[in-house]
């Protein structure tokens, strides 16, 4: 089945003044349901386990604050600059590609955008027209579904993550039943929402399926560096050993029809809106131009702060160690809270890195209506059908501990527990739902 995947229920589409002649497309967004949730979070004072940014207290202040100086002090730092991306930025991006994916990698495949949100749209501008086909997996991030319905694409979801065949069958029949796919769009590393993360094996099919039917993969790789490692919660939900990204080779290392989207949102502050993509050469002049033409170029402050930052001796690779130890220390208090609370109502994936526990609840129900009964319980979560292009299994959810303050991750799992008991229970008599 295929369908645009920003069309909105009637409820939720928003209502334009029909004095306003808005776009067709644009008429069909709807606010983003993980918004509306941070923000019902904020108003009621509930425990937020929705909000998918870093850690507060994790965040590079002193850091930064020691080296605005230092960057203010040359030449353009307040000036407009390369609309590509600062020179210095894109080499050293260029270089840790190359040291990832043991490839050649130039800087001029590199385009530095505002996220990689941007980098995707960039991507979409350059390679999709409306009704062309996007094949992404089954569920997935939803502001890159966003973005797709933007572009006016079609989108099918199969299960690559989860594909019980490494080869990926379902994804192969997909691509051999066409209509021909122009793009397929991963998070191989600890993904957004599940938590999952492509084998090796299933990364060298995917490869190999690209290569075959002429269609490029977007990998989204955000999450990359935070594996927590053989300390903690590197487990499936059979409680096999995953393999770390270390282990599983990027798939711009197995294929030339890969663009890679990076963001150093994660690793040192989303508040610097900094992303990238490395494209292949023969596409990369192509989204330079797109670049120049959306935005003219990023802040050059801005990246010139982020340079300074990835490049002061020991400071990435000591901030990369406090973050893995965090979130590891922060995963196994709510995977403990979890099975302690719901280990009867809720079955779900330990992730081996990143930010998020993806679950299911085991008695079925929509979690779209457990969210309400949850935030008068004073906790927020974010229910899983926003992350399903089309058919959504409505009895799941996406929990992220990165954000929450440790103290309050048990007591959030123990309010979630009575708003599924309450879901249970059903309206008390003479009450609506």
């Amino acid at each position: 089945m295929t369908t645009p995947p920003a069309t909105p229920s009637p409820d939720r589409a928003p209502r334009a003044d029909p004095a306003w002649r808005v776009s067709r497309h644009a008429s069909g967004l709807a606010p983003s349901v993980i918004a509306e949730a941070l923000r019902e979070a904020a108003e009621g004072g509930a425990i937020s386990l929705a909000a998918g940014c870093p850690a507060e207290e994790t965040l590079p202040v002193a850091e930064t604050r020691a080296l605005v100086e230092r960057v203010l002090a040359r030449p353009g730092a307040l000036q407009y600059g390369d609309t590509n991306g600062l020179p210095g930025l894109r080499t050293w991006i260029a270089q840790d590609t190359a040291r990832r994916t043991g490839r050649s990698v130039a800087s001029g495949q590199v385009v530095i955008t505002h996220g990689s949100q941007q980098a995707l749209d960039l991507v979409c501008r350059a390679l999709l027209d409306p009704g062309d086909t996007v094949i992404v997996d089954r569920p997935s991030y939803s502001g890159a579904l966003h973005v797709l319905g933007l572009h006016q694409a079609r989108v099918r979801a199969v299960p690559i993550a989860t594909d019980p065949d490494p080869d990926l069958s379902a994804l192969e029949g997909v691509l051999a039943e066409g209509p021909p796919a122009r793009l397929v769009y991963v998070v191989p590393n600890f993904a957004n929402p599940t938590g999952a993360s492509l084998t090796a094996g299933r990364r060298r099919a995917l490869a190999r399926l690209a290569d075959q039917y002429g269609c490029v993969v977007v990998e989204d790789d955000p999450y990359r560096d935070l594996a927590f490692g053989p300390a903690g919660g590197d487990t499936d939900e059979q409680g096999e050993q995953q393999e770390q990204p270390e282990q599983a080779p990027p798939l711009a290392a197995l294929s030339d029809r890969v663009v890679t989207l990076g963001s150093f949102s994660k690793v040192l502050s989303p508040a610097a809106r900094t992303g990238y993509l490395v494209a292949p050469e023969p596409l990369a002049p192509l989204l330079r131009t797109m670049k120049e033409a959306v935005d003219l170029g990023n802040s050059a402050f801005t990246q010139a702060l982020v340079l300074a930052l990835v490049t002061e001796p020991g400071l990435l690779e000591r901030r990369l160690a406090t973050l893995r130890s965090v979130y590891r220390d922060r995963q196994k208090i709510m995977v403990a809270a979890l099975g302690s609370y719901l280990g009867e109502e809720l079955e779900f994936q330990v992730p081996a890195g990143g930010f998020f526990v993806w679950g299911r609840l085991t008695g079925g129900g929509d979690t779209r209506a457990l969210l309400p009964l949850a935030l008068r319980e004073g906790v927020a979560f974010v229910p899983g059908a926003a992350f399903y292009a089309h058919d959504p299994d409505v009895s799941t959810l996406r929990l992220s501990y990165a954000a929450a303050d440790p103290t309050r991750l048990g007591p959030g799992c123990l309010r979630l527990a009575r708003a599924v008991g309450r879901l249970r229970a059903g309206p008390r008599p003479g009450r609506g739902a």
